[in-house]
């Protein structure tokens, strides 16, 4: 039984040891390891004691030489150098949402999965042109630097995009915090909208416009109306004829929601 305790105590020695090598090559080659040369019993034994974050299968976050997670964000970053953060989270990680984002999303140049992140999750909208040529800035967030869209590129990547869908009012309340701060307006979103031209996303953005500022803009609804067919989406059962365009509900709720 002595031999026993012995043996028993040397191997958890030995388990104690392999761990910690395996940590301290985790962290040199991290913080984002994908794949890593380990035992899968390892990796799930330091993923259990959160040691180590699994985004998806074969990729892990681990801390950094100060102990520190990087940032979901930071970590979409990194799964993706082209690519930049945008949509709601983006808009709130600079200051112009107040509400808890739960589902991130970024734009990116190649294919890849969901990850979660504690949480939150976050997608990837695979659109190699707009990943080159979308309006980005680094914004400083939980003290990293994180590639993201500018406020006017994150409005108009949601009206074009929609990864989740279009949320009308949350939206508004945006663009009319964004518009009060002058972080953004309906110029600088043409100058996106022309560079990549959506004309469900010009109808949707021109009408959050005119509910924010009381009028319609004239370039807006120009663009606007080069077609006559309705743009319309599953849950369009309302039409607003001047923007042409269905809407889930009237612009009355609009209007009344987002105050």
């Amino acid at each position: 039984k002595a031999m026993d305790l012995h043996n028993l105590h040397e191997r958890q020695i030995i388990a104690v040891a392999k761990t910690e090598q395996a940590m301290a090559w985790l962290v040199a080659n991290g913080p984002l390891v994908v794949d890593p040369p380990l035992p899968n019993w390892l990796m799930k034994s330091l993923e259990r004691s959160r040691r180590v974050m699994r985004l998806r299968r074969g990729i892990y976050l681990v801390p950094k030489p100060d102990g520190r997670l990087p940032s979901l964000p930071r970590a979409m970053n990194m799964l993706d150098e082209d690519g930049y953060v945008t949509g709601h989270g983006a808009l709130a990680a600079q200051g112009l949402n107040d509400q808890d984002v739960s589902r991130w999303w970024a734009v990116g140049s190649r294919r890849q999965s969901d990850i979660v992140y504690g949480l939150y999750r976050a997608h990837f909208v695979f659109s190699p042109e707009a990943a080159v040529g979308g309006e980005r800035a680094m914004v400083s967030f939980e003290g990293e630097q994180v590639r993201m869209a500018t406020a006017t590129q994150a409005l108009v990547d949601e009206a074009r995009l929609m990864p989740f869908g279009f949320d009308w009012v949350e939206t508004a309340r945006v663009l009319s915090n964004a518009v009060a701060v002058d972080r953004t307006d309906e110029e600088r979103v043409i100058r996106v909208l022309r560079k990549q031209p959506s004309l469900a996303a010009t109808r949707r953005l021109g009408l959050l416009f005119e509910l924010v500022r009381g009028e319609p803009h004239k370039g807006l609804l120009e663009l606007a109306r080069r077609s006559d067919t309705i743009s319309r989406v599953s849950d369009g059962r309302v039409t607003d004829p001047p923007w042409r365009i269905g809407l889930p509900f009237g612009r009355d709720h609009i209007r009344r929601a987002m105050k």
